[in-house]
């Protein structure tokens, strides 16, 4: 098995197992828009060889495709593991906290502040992480009916956050304009026997 230096920790490890668990899965690609849709997904795959040295495992997702994973030192319970659990990724819906428009000359930028829980002592193992983003970035779209505001963020990737607080007024947001955005989302990745897996 190739080994890997990422960890199963890292919040860039859990949104890449999910791109690469979901590819070709037409549940959770649905039509194609901006990265990070408001709204929840799950996706999972089934382990099909563990290396216990390195602490990897691959998984095979709905439509056969594989990806590495790699828990690292920190990881908990990795000998709970075992051929065949299955593997859920879950990224929650990116929900603003705040939303204040900008002078158009604000400087693109963002900054992330995460919390992680992990699994209890004896169990599979399983890592939640919490994930805060402050971002200043141009608004390329609002939806008012859905509460929906898509934006640009400073790497030119486009993301969509829901606005659930009936207190922010979108209609002091225009297209175009510049814009301080707080929002989070939940990262979630569990490891179950097949017949845990199946009776949820």
């Amino acid at each position: 098995m190739r080994r890997s230096a990422s960890s199963l920790l890292a919040a860039t490890l859990a949104s890449a197992a999910f791109a690469l668990l979901a590819a070709g899965n037409a549940n959770a690609q649905r039509a194609q828009g901006p990265v990070g849709v408001a709204e929840e997904a799950v996706i999972s795959g089934k382990i099909i060889d563990i290396d216990p040295t390195s602490k990897a495992v691959l998984v095979q997702g709905p439509r056969g495709n594989v990806v590495e994973l790699v828990a690292g030192d920190e990881a908990k319970n990795f000998g709970q593991v075992r051929k065949g659990d299955i593997v859920t990724v879950t990224r929650g819906a990116a929900l603003v906290a705040s939303l204040e428009p900008l002078d158009s000359k604000a400087t693109a930028m963002a900054e992330q502040v995460d919390r992680t829980s992990r699994a209890a002592e004896g169990g599979k193992p399983g890592v939640m992480r919490e994930i805060t983003t402050t971002v200043t970035a141009e608004i390329t779209k609002i939806d008012p009916a859905k509460r929906l505001v898509t934006f640009r963020g400073p790497r030119e990737t486009l993301r969509t956050v829901k606005v659930e607080d009936p207190a922010i007024d979108l209609n002091q947001i225009k297209r175009g304009q510049m814009a301080k955005l707080v929002y989070r989302e939940v990262v979630a990745i569990t490891v179950k026997a097949p017949a845990a897996a199946s009776a949820n």
